[in-house]
């Protein structure tokens, strides 16, 4: 495994700069001026910070992963993991970031701090969606040719429970509680609802034909799961389990959903666009333009803005969500999917 390519940010370079020149002895600064400049700098420093955070790209081509400042829209490293990654896990609280890697049978576990790999857990069949409990002690993991879930523990990934599903599963995603865990079924046309302390299924809901992505309200109210082949996605109340469909564009793949969870954000792969979603009205009030073939989609919350990876382009678009324009895009790896959701926010 080699060691990770790190790009320095420019504030770095600046800051070294700066404090090259103050060593120079010829060179005097009036005290007083200097602090002041190294204080507002440190603010600057402090606040890019909180209002950003990082993006974790999977690179399914060239089996690497892109972490994206999101302060800066910049990549600052590209981090080799498995064969064929696909799903991503990030955790602010733990420091690391999980990637499920569908051909090399195996869970890359990263240092998020230093950018590289910890640990290679394998796994004997082909891991794909990968979601964290949100106290980050329990790493869930949908494995599409075995038909199952496996929980397992971080602190010890040894400590593992499993559970089986319907058949291919693939978006998982987990209870603002934790209490629950839901599972799009593929190749079963559901979505399983699994109590996580027992491990149990408790309910299956029939939506499209194809479910792959999903996507949860902050306040778990309300649960989405893409439709492939039925260019749709189901809108599940997740008490009465009700739900509702809404169409899309074409083979869409996966859904993220606005910090208020008014509006949704899903991928349409054969139509390069990702379709923005009026919950109240439960209908597309916006169509963007993005690149090509899309598929992982997060909603950075800090600075309302979306991100997208687009496999046939190499690259992330950024959307901004109080216009829904396209505002940047950013070069990455060869064939980027970023499945689930892998925005890793700032800790406070």
């Amino acid at each position: 495994m080699q060691a990770p390519r790190i790009l320095r940010s420019q504030p770095y370079r600046l800051f070294k700069r700066l404090i090259h020149i103050t060593t120079i002895p010829q060179i005097r600064f009036p005290l007083k001026p200097l602090l002041i400049l190294l204080a507002a700098f440190s603010a600057c420093i402090a606040w890019s910070c909180q209002a950003g955070g990082f993006a974790y790209i999977s690179n399914q081509g060239n089996n690497t992963v892109s972490v994206i400042d999101l302060a800066s829209n910049q990549v600052i490293a590209s981090i080799e993991v498995g064969k064929a990654p696909v799903g991503v896990a990030t955790s602010a609280t733990l420091g690391r970031t999980y990637i499920s890697n569908v051909d090399g049978q195996s869970i890359s576990v990263i240092d998020s701090q230093h950018y590289k790999v910890l640990q290679e857990l394998p796994l004997h069949g082909s891991p794909v969606g990968i979601a964290l409990s949100p106290d980050s002690k329990t790493l869930f993991v949908a494995d599409w040719f075995e038909d199952k879930i496996l929980a397992l523990d971080t602190a010890d990934l040894t400590q593992q429970r499993t559970v089986n599903v319907g058949k291919a599963p693939a978006g998982i995603i987990v209870s603002p509680d934790g209490k629950q865990l839901y599972v799009a079924n593929r190749d079963s046309n559901d979505v399983a609802i699994i109590d996580t302390a027992s491990m149990q299924i408790v309910k299956r809901i029939a939506v499209g034909e194809h479910p792959f992505g999903l996507g949860l309200s902050r306040d778990g109210k309300q649960l989405y799961a893409v439709n492939v082949y039925s260019n749709s996605v189901s809108m599940i109340d997740t008490q009465t389990h009700q739900v509702n469909t809404i169409k899309v564009g074409e083979h869409p793949y996966c859904v993220t959903v606005s910090t208020d969870g008014s509006r949704i954000y899903v991928t349409n792969t054969q139509s390069d666009n990702v379709s923005v979603i009026d919950v109240a009205q439960q209908k597309v009030i916006s169509i963007v333009p993005v690149g090509g073939y899309p598929e992982g989609i997060s909603f950075d919350h800090a600075n309302q803005r979306v991100y997208v990876a687009n496999w046939f382009d190499n690259t992330v678009s950024v959307i901004d969500a109080s216009n829904n324009k396209l505002v940047q895009t950013i070069a990455t790896d060869k064939q980027s999917r970023a499945f689930g959701q892998f925005i890793q926010e700032t800790a406070h």
